[in-house]
């Protein structure tokens, strides 16, 4: 029914923009959330010849990974798997239809469009490959076969440091994602020092910097108390990991999140992270998720609190919801 579409179409534009982020242009993104992905590569084709990063990413994610036409719809079996481990672990009726109603879609596969899309992508990253390889070399003044020889992922970060432009937050966020997979104490501060500045405009910054934190980079003791705030920042601008974090169990390892987080807060973070992924608003990766498992976690977290501790943390979500859900549905474009 006309619900169930618009829900779809939802679903897929929150999806569009948890992968793509800062790099999608709205035109983009909106071509996206009406299946018409034949338009979006007209308008990044030309940009990604030009040498914009962004546009090349765009084409990157239409490409997906070059396999346009081994992509598997869903089966029907598993779609009546699916539906039925939402039905068992307690789903309402109208999330068990929604939820069908995104299996059906998965079903029916990529449509023509989204093939020739996919096609159109992987040809013209092919075109632009050779130059861009010429960019990199030129770039690092060295050749390819010297390139070969050393460390990758020293090359990678080389090359970012220079390729990264004032203001790029993006782009501060990926070298900062390369510098902490290095994990020396040297790249870990250089790393904090780019996700402060990139974190200004950016939710995500927040996030990875937070966790940074939490884990003690670049010094061992931790800092809680500005990673809850920057967790707190990020996800009420609708950051999906940080209000995974937020909502996450009481396992210290669960995404990073420290042990003496309060229990009330873990439990009107997991409600603000219910009412977004019932209304679609983090795509449906993570409304699959949790309409075939999530929707039951909050009665579960309330039975373990004592009744005192029950009342706080249902006051608290009340509170949470009430002062800044339909803030954050703004920010992630979920209308």
């Amino acid at each position: 029914d006309d619900s169930s579409q618009s829900l779809n179409r939802r679903l897929r534009c929150t999806q569009v923009r948890f992968f793509l982020q800062r790099t999608a242009s709205p035109e983009v993104v909106a071509a996206l959330c009406d299946r018409k992905p034949l338009t979006a590569v007209k308008i990044v084709a030309p940009l990604a010849e030009a040498g914009d990063p962004h546009a090349f990413n765009v084409l990157g994610f239409l490409s997906q990974g070059g396999s346009c036409d081994a992509r598997t719809p869903l089966t029907a079996a598993s779609r009546e798997i699916l539906v039925s481990l939402a039905r068992r672990n307690g789903a309402v009726s109208a999330t068990v239809q929604r939820l069908d109603a995104l299996l059906a879609e998965e079903q029916s596969g990529p449509t023509p469009d989204e093939l020739e899309a996919c096609r159109q992508s992987v040809s013209e990253l092919k075109k632009l490959r050779p130059g861009l390889l010429r960019q990199f070399t030129n770039t690092l003044g060295r050749s390819e076969k010297t390139l070969r020889g050393e460390n990758e992922l020293d090359v990678e970060i080389e090359y970012e440091r220079k390729m990264l432009v004032h203001g790029d937050a993006q782009g501060a966020e990926n070298l900062a994602t390369e510098l902490l997979q290095k994990d020396t104490p040297a790249s870990q501060a250089e790393a904090v020092t780019l996700l402060r500045e990139a974190a200004r405009t950016s939710p995500s910054a927040k996030t990875q910097l937070a966790l940074c934190l939490l884990k003690g980079c670049p010094t061992p003791a931790p800092d809680p108390t500005e990673a809850r705030q920057l967790l707190t920042d990020a996800a009420l601008a609708g950051d999906y990991f940080a209000l995974r974090t937020l909502a996450g169990s009481a396992d210290p390892g669960d995404f990073g999140l420290d042990p003496n987080f309060p229990a009330s807060e873990r439990y009107a973070w997991g409600q603000f992270f219910q009412r977004l992924n019932q209304e679609g608003c983090l795509g449906s990766a993570s409304y699959s998720t949790w309409a075939t498992s999530g929707e039951s976690l909050g009665r579960q977290n309330l039975l373990a609190m004592s009744p005192a501790e029950a009342a706080v943390a249902q006051a608290r979500a009340a509170a949470l919801l009430a002062a800044r859900l339909n803030k954050t549905r703004a920010l992630l474009g979920c209308d």
